[in-house]
């Protein structure tokens, strides 16, 4: 038997319609993948899920190269294809995906990356967020080695007055042992020593 034939309309239940994008969107990442390898062909690719979160593929790698591709073909063409004659939503995509492609080169900048296209300016800007970064990172580390003494300081107590209570607590014992051994030594003298026994009984006349 052939695979059924799945209707496309909008999945109701919602725990069903997330799956199904999940999987789908998936595919369709691995399919422009498998595209873009195979046929040598620029793909880009770009998802928002009913949420407005952004999945996207591109090959090359910079998204900008393959919308730049697709502008300047639509400019040379003089018309929008028909699916995308809204050019409010196309703008607002390419937005989206300049500030992706923006956002991952500060990135790279940051790392000490891709930084031969930079000037002067740019480098000393750079060089501020990184020391930013440092600063805040410094400052973590500060509080969290303070934190760690603090904390080295209390075990250290604690265990300071462990140790004196258990050291009363032997000098305790011992002292009620000597003092039971002397009671002990007393008593047994008394009833070997005749002597003692007989001054200690009254005289009788």
């Amino acid at each position: 038997m052939g695979r059924r034939k799945i209707e496309a309309k909008k999945i109701e239940d919602k725990k069903n319609r997330i799956v199904t994008f999940c999987k789908r969107r998936t595919g369709l990442m691995k399919k422009s993948r498998e595209l873009s390898v195979m046929c040598d062909a620029q793909v880009g690719l770009v998802i928002f899920s009913q949420t407005g979160k952004l999945s996207h593929f591109s090959s090359p790698s910079d998204m900008n190269v393959v919308i730049q591709a697709y502008h300047e073909h639509v400019k040379s063409s003089g018309k929008l294809p028909s699916k995308f004659q809204s050019s409010s939503q196309s703008e607002k995509v390419a937005g989206l995906m300049q500030k992706i492609q923006v956002t991952e080169k500060m990135v790279r900048n940051l790392k000490g990356e891709e930084l031969s296209s930079l000037g002067p300016d740019d480098l000393e800007q750079v060089e501020r967020q990184i020391q930013v970064g440092m600063n805040r990172v410094r400052e973590r580390k500060n509080r969290l080695v303070e934190e760690l003494q603090r904390r080295a300081n209390d075990l250290q107590k604690d265990n300071d007055e462990l140790h004196k209570m258990m050291q009363l607590s032997e000098e305790r014992r011992y002292g009620e042992r000597i003092s039971n051994d002397n009671v002990g030594m007393l008593s047994t003298g008394m009833a070997t020593n005749p002597w003692q026994q007989s001054f200690q009984q009254p005289w009788r006349m």
